[in-house]
């Protein structure tokens, strides 16, 4: 290889190399511009022959495993215009002389590097600079103004880190700026009124910082602003009016803050909206009308934030959405009679209002795995067509006033893990058929009026005594007393004697086996 004066390009990225890279076979290579060794599994120190390539521009060492610092020399790599090392395991100060590297258009210091000190304000003199990700490398002291210099920045990540006081009003000097990423920092203070400057912006993720204060009303009228990810601050007051004016956005989480205030009407207003998270705050009034069109949606989590009215129907039949969670608020109304999401996956309704009926238009939903609509005011039997969304893995119809018997068909739920149909008005038996289903972990149907005989499964030995307490007329597996089907009279003997009985039986068999 050292015969290869003219090569200019040094490409094994995406193998398994291993070991310390040899340095010495770069020596000849003086017209080299890419060296490329992206995903591999070298270790060791990084090369410091590097710095005699002055014809370097293109540096790829992430996903290895390289340790120590980052080489001084590479100081004289004058020419480098990318350098990405990420996922490594360096350590040592922040490389500061990495800000004389004046060509430098991308760099990547992040994720799994543990460098210690904060970002160097000299980086604030890279003025080709369009990408700088220095995610998750344990920096510490505060974002410098400097930063604010870089016109030409489009992405910045600086997030997962121990960043600390305020995010600087000199950001706003990021012109240029699309995707910027501060969340899982310690930064304080509120959202900076320049802000409203940064007219590219697309990405603004925050969350989970000690950002307090009002959510400026400029973020509405952010041209490009597509995503705003908030959640877990202390915001206060209410979502900016004109939040969604701009038709592209597609992903609010402003969960877990203070924020109050009705939900803005116009957030689905140009088709984009995917993602709304609004749960642990302090809104009021109803659920937009205008977010029952909203078929670009996929994800409505807004549980706990007390809002009232009721659901508008089409929610439970948009072509895209796969999680709705609207627990803990003042929901009322009935269920409507239609539903035919096949993307759900997951509904909970628990905690509300709602009453009459649970629709048989429930069986459409063939793609539910969670379904739970505890703690309500519902009615009538559990309807049989429940047996045809065999992908449910867990059942929640707690504490309702439900009646009638568990449907015999709910066998067919080969996955289901968990059923909690306690404190009804349940009656008849507990289905043999529910002997076969294997995967059940918990079950609880107490406080029902449910009779004859629990059956007999290996797995209903495990349940807890609580989980058949309530139900005066329920049989142990093997008990000879039972009551016949249909008839109240009588006391069952205790459930949890004739349970140990049992299990004690079956220890001595597995022993003498």
């Amino acid at each position: 290889m050292r015969n290869l004066t003219s090569l200019k390009t040094f490409n094994i990225s995406n193998n398994y190399f291993r070991g310390s890279f040899p340095g010495e076979i770069l020596t000849n290579m003086t017209q080299l511009e890419i060296l490329d060794i992206y995903n591999n599994n070298f270790t060791g120190l990084l090369p410091v022959e590097l710095a005699n390539l002055k014809h370097l521009k293109h540096l790829p060492f992430e996903g290895n495993y390289f340790t120590g610092e980052v080489p001084d020399k590479y100081f004289d790599i004058q020419s480098l215009e990318f350098l990405g090392l990420n996922a490594n395991d360096l350590t040592g100060k922040t490389p500061a002389f990495l800000g004389h590297l004046k060509n430098l258009k991308s760099l990547f210091l992040g994720y799994s590097n543990a460098f210690h000190g904060g970002i160097p304000p000299e980086f604030g003199s890279l003025t080709q600079l369009k990408s700088l990700d220095m995610a998750s490398c344990n920096l510490t002291g505060e974002v410098p103004e400097s930063l604010g210099n870089l016109k030409r920045l489009r992405t910045l990540f600086l997030q997962q880190n121990s960043l600390t006081g305020r995010i600087p009003s000199q950001l706003a000097g990021l012109t240029s700026l699309n995707d910027l990423d501060l969340s899982l920092n310690e930064l304080m203070g509120e959202i900076p009124k320049s802000f409203s400057a940064l007219q590219n912006i697309s990405m603004i993720i925050l969350f989970k910082n000690k950002l307090h204060g009002s959510i400026p009303s400029y973020v509405g009228d952010l041209p490009q602003l597509a995503v705003l990810k908030l959640w877990e601050n202390n915001f206060t007051g209410e979502l900016p009016e004109n939040l969604g004016h701009n038709g592209k956005l597609c992903n609010l989480d402003v969960s877990s803050n203070y924020l109050t205030g009705s939900i803005p009407l116009d957030l689905c207003k140009g088709g984009t909206l995917q993602e709304l998270i609004l749960m642990d705050n302090f809104f009021f009034g109803p659920l937009p009308e205008k977010l029952r069109n909203c078929k670009s949606l996929t994800n409505i989590r807004i549980k706990k934030i007390n809002l009232n009215g009721t659901i508008p129907a089409e929610i439970f039949n948009l072509p895209s959405l796969s999680f709705v969670e609207l627990d803990d608020n003042f929901f009322a109304g009935e269920l409507p009679p239609r539903m035919s999401g096949d993307s759900l996956e997951m509904l909970k309704i628990s905690n509300n209002l709602i009453s009459g009926e649970i629709p048989p238009a429930i069986g459409n939903l063939r793609n539910l795995q969670v379904l739970e609509l505890a703690r309500n005011n519902l009615s009538g039997e559990i309807p049989p067509s429940i047996s045809r969304c065999t992908s449910l893995t867990s059942i929640d119809f707690s504490q309702n006033s439900l009646s009638g018997e568990i449907p015999k068909g709910i066998n067919k739920l080969e996955h289901l893990s968990n059923l909690n149909v306690s404190r009804n008005r349940l009656t008849g038996e507990i289905p043999a058929e529910i002997e076969n289903m294997t995967s059940l972990a918990t079950l609880d149907v107490s406080d029902n009026n449910l009779i004859g005989r629990v059956p007999y499964a290996d797995q209903f030995l495990f349940f807890d005594d609580s989980s058949f307490s309530g139900n005066p007329n329920l049989c142990p597996p093997n008990d000879s007393h039972c009551p016949a089907r249909g008839s109240s009279h009588g006391h069952a003997p205790c459930f949890a004697a004739s349970k140990l009985i049992i299990t004690t039986i079956m220890l001595i068999i597995l022993e003498g086996n």
